[in-house]
């Protein structure tokens, strides 16, 4: 349900898009990035969030979060309204990798497409993604990237392809996915490019 305020507020007429996204239960942008020393990573975006801006905790819902209780949770899900539309930002680092999963968690397509227009979804994501310094990230129906092979990025490219419904990925990344895949935008801050299916 979206928030009043943000509601009288916003300009009529549907937002604009350009893309369709066929997600059914949630849509998901999700970002592979380094584990480096410093705050936990969870903090650190919900600083880049609030950045962006039309974000503020949703006191409705529930925080969660996993770990051994001591150094950075396992799993951290931080409930949000962005845009008066549900999210969770949701960080996972498990112990062993040399990268987080940092995923943030809408509604579905037909509900993200009326609460906001797609240059909102592009700026939340491309400023996660240079604020966090990410490898390359997902679009996707529920699902997170999970902990792709940096070491192999033709190997990684290809799966990430394979899996989601769109990818977001260095220039050089290009020519390793499929035949005829071409960029639908380039995000400036990251220097990362959105290709989608």
């Amino acid at each position: 349900m979206r928030d009043p305020v943000e509601a009288e507020a916003a300009p009529t007429g549907p937002p604009l898009w350009r893309s369709c996204w066929p997600t059914a239960d949630e849509t998901t942008l999700s970002l592979c990035c380094p584990l480096e020393e410093g705050p936990w990573l969870a903090g650190r975006a919900i600083g880049v969030l609030r950045e962006v801006g039309h974000i503020r905790a949703d006191p409705g819902r529930e925080r969660y979060a996993t770990g051994a209780g001591r150094g950075a949770p396992l799993i951290v899900g931080e409930p949000l309204l962005w845009h008066g539309i549900p999210a969770v930002l949701e960080v996972c680092q498990p112990g062993g990798e040399l990268t987080a999963e940092v995923t943030v968690r809408l509604p579905p397509w037909a509900e993200v497409a009326v609460a906001v227009d797609e240059e909102s979804i592009w700026e939340l994501g491309d400023a996660l993604a240079a604020g966090l310094r990410a490898h390359c990230a997902v679009v996707s129906d529920g699902r997170a990237i999970g902990y792709p092979d940096l070491s192999a990025p033709e190997r990684a490219a290809r799966g990430l392809q394979m899996t989601h419904l769109g990818v977001v990925v260095p220039p050089e990344w290009l020519a390793f996915l499929r035949p005829g895949s071409t960029s639908y935008r380039h995000l400036p801050l990251s220097d990362l490019l959105v290709v989608l299916e």
